[in-house]
């Protein structure tokens, strides 16, 4: 028994130590048209998301595909829920949120925070967990712009908007630990994951460094200064889903910082993902770009079933 024991151990002790691989099977597009697609978020048994160059947003019903908003000019880059039944998106061009009604009708517009000063690339959210939200400003995408990206909170009632976090290169995909006692944010042009202490009253500690893509999962064919990480979500198994943007993967993270899984997908700049049911279990939505350089920033949306 004692020599079956240990053999089992060391089994176990090479598996853990090979490198996660690729997943395939299980994928599948739903959206094949979509105009730089971003943003995805499940709600009210429907896949929301955002279509950056279609200045709209775009509902999935299990079926087919229809519009839920549109704006000329917003630049929708992220969604969240908010309120007693609304959610919040990003206009990433036009430098606001815009508050929406489960029927799309516009409630309010955010542009300012507390201090009355402009955002500058809002981008990302996350809800705090207490009826308020985080999101970023990530700033000018521009390895050569000065790294003036922030973090702000807005709080319960929308009538405050303060900034918690600055000075990070290209703030982007953020989300709460699973204790929601760290809030993890993607610092994209650092190619990085940041981590700050969530304070009772809704600022943030003091920054440390979570992990760098580059010593989560080799590097893939053709990576440049902008390949870091996107969209970043807790998911329902407890791990982390990081949109790695120019490598057209998901990196599945464990809450030790150790690669569980790699989804791969055909667009090279994968933006976001989020989670619906699915069965017994759940899906990752996961949406993406082929060239983020070249209008109409042709995408896809995908549905990945672990």
């Amino acid at each position: 028994m004692r020599l079956r024991a240990s053999l089992f151990a060391m089994i176990f002790a090479v598996a853990a130590a090979l490198p996660a691989l690729p997943s395939f099977a299980g994928l599948e597009v739903i959206d094949p048209h979509a105009l730089y697609p971003e943003g995805p978020l499940w709600w009210h048994g429907k896949l929301y998301y955002v279509e950056y160059a279609g200045n709209g947003i775009k509902v999935w019903n299990g079926k087919s595909v229809s519009y839920f908003w549109k704006k000329m000019h917003c630049g929708p880059n992220g969604l969240v829920t908010f309120g007693h039944d609304d959610i919040l998106v990003v206009c990433y061009d036009a430098n606001y949120l815009v508050e929406l009604d489960r029927n799309g009708k516009e409630v309010r517009t955010i542009s300012r925070d507390e201090r009355g000063a402009p955002f500058i690339g809002p981008n990302d959210l996350t809800a705090d967990g207490h009826g308020g939200v985080y999101f970023s400003a990530s700033g000018v995408y521009d390895i050569n712009a000065p790294i003036e990206g922030k973090v702000l909170h807005v709080s319960p009632d929308g009538k405050s908007v303060a900034v918690v976090a600055d000075t990070i290169d290209y703030s982007n995909g953020l989300t709460l630990s699973k204790d929601g006692r760290q809030l993890l944010v993607a610092e994209m042009l650092a190619d990085r994951i940041l981590s700050f202490p969530v304070m009772p009253d809704g600022t943030l500690g003091q920054r440390r460094v979570w992990a760098r893509l580059q010593d989560l999962a080799p590097p893939t064919p053709h990576e440049d200064a902008y390949n870091g990480p996107d969209g970043v979500k807790l998911g329902p198994d407890g791990n982390y889903y990081i949109a790695q943007n120019g490598s057209g993967r998901v990196l599945v993270v464990s809450g030790r910082k150790k690669l569980v899984r790699i989804i791969e997908v055909g667009t090279r700049n994968v933006t976001n993902v989020a989670f619906g049911p699915s069965g017994a279990g759940f899906a990752v939505y996961i949406t993406g770009t082929f060239n983020q350089w070249v209008p109409p920033y042709p995408g896809s949306v995908y549905r990945w079933s672990p």
